[in-house]
């Protein structure tokens, strides 16, 4: 299995540096919010991953697999949340009035927990994961070999760690980034384009649901 393994890394790897809405979420997220707000949204993407392994090791994969419109309600509703979540930061600013325009540092208590449910929403809504695990996964399972759950178990984990070193970086650099950012009118600026970029995503989200409706 270690041929596959590595083939199997080099494919979670390249599917997890293109760009997608948690990559762009948590960039606009971070920048917004700080880095402990990116934190907590990794996290719940992570338990979102670690919840469609367990799915997939108990069979409900396969019945994903053979219902389609499943698969479709999932990524009509991960536009809306894309939609949502785009809007959210001017909608949150307009309520707690003008003093907030430049961004402010949020109170990580005001909220605890608010970013890890978002990321574990947005995560379970999340078309291209949902896909990885019900599609991509089974590929690299070798059914006469050791116990299919066990190569589940090694491949979903594999991915998990993959996805969340490179959720981490994403953090790790907006967050260093956000000071200078955050600076006068580039704030702004910022905002605008990620709002864009979210709005971007959810469209091509649509598009291709439109596409393949099943």
């Amino acid at each position: 299995m270690t041929l596959s393994w590595m083939e199997f890394l080099l494919v979670v790897a390249l599917l997890e540096l293109t760009p997608g809405p948690n990559m762009a979420w948590l960039a606009t997220l971070t920048l917004d919010k700080g880095r402990a707000a990116g934190l907590q949204a990794v996290a719940g993407i992570a338990l979102g991953l670690a919840l469609y392994l367990i799915a997939a090791i108990a069979g409900l994969g396969a019945l994903m697999a053979a219902q389609p419109q499943l698969l479709a309600g999932l990524r009509w509703l991960g536009v809306l949340y894309l939609v949502y979540l785009a809007f959210e930061p001017w909608i949150e600013r307009a309520r707690q009035g003008p003093e907030l325009a430049l961004g402010d540092t949020e109170d990580p208590s005001t909220h605890a927990g608010r970013h890890f449910m978002r990321g574990l929403t947005l995560n379970i809504l999340n078309p291209k994961a949902a896909l990885f695990y019900v599609t991509l996964l089974p590929r690299f399972v070798e059914e006469g070999g050791e116990q299919v759950w066990l190569q589940s178990l090694w491949l979903g984990l594999t991915h998990i760690g993959v996805a969340t070193g490179v959720h981490l970086a994403i953090v790790l650099a907006a967050g260093g980034l956000r000071p200078w950012l955050s600076a006068g009118k580039r704030r702004t600026y910022l905002n605008i384009f990620f709002t864009l970029a979210l709005l971007g995503i959810a469209a091509w989200l649509a598009w291709d649901g439109l596409a393949h409706p099943v």
